[in-house]
């Protein structure tokens, strides 16, 4: 992986007895192991880092099906951002704190994980 990086953008669904199937359904979309993976490519807005889109799209996703989601099973105090990281070199990262208060009003946690490769 010679000077490049690679990241994962997951919405871990966490809860009680959480149908899958039905997350499925509703949503239009397909789960990875009980998660929602954003999409690789979305428009991006060059005043952020490219990352905030991601986040945002999965914080948008669960903000407008958050009834459908918890009549699902999950708990989105227990749900959590997950933000896989592979590097080279060094890591780097801010966050927007308008971001960061969005996740905070539904409880959910950002998790980041780094890996040098």
């Amino acid at each position: 992986m010679s000077g490049k990086s690679n990241m994962q953008f997951r919405l871990s669904l966490n809860g009680e007895n959480i149908d899958l199937p039905q997350i499925e359904e509703a949503l239009h979309i397909r789960l990875n192991g009980g998660c929602i993976d954003a999409p690789k490519e979305l428009p991006t807005n060059r005043d952020c880092p490219i990352f905030y889109e991601q986040i945002a799209w999965l914080i948008d996703l669960a903000e407008k099906n958050r009834e459908t989601l918890i009549g699902s099973g999950v708990d989105l105090s227990r749900s959590q951002i997950w933000l896989n990281y592979a590097y080279c070199k060094q890591c780097n990262m801010e966050f927007d704190a308008a971001l960061l208060e969005r996740m905070g009003k539904h409880g959910s946690k950002l998790c980041i994980s780094c890996e040098e490769v």
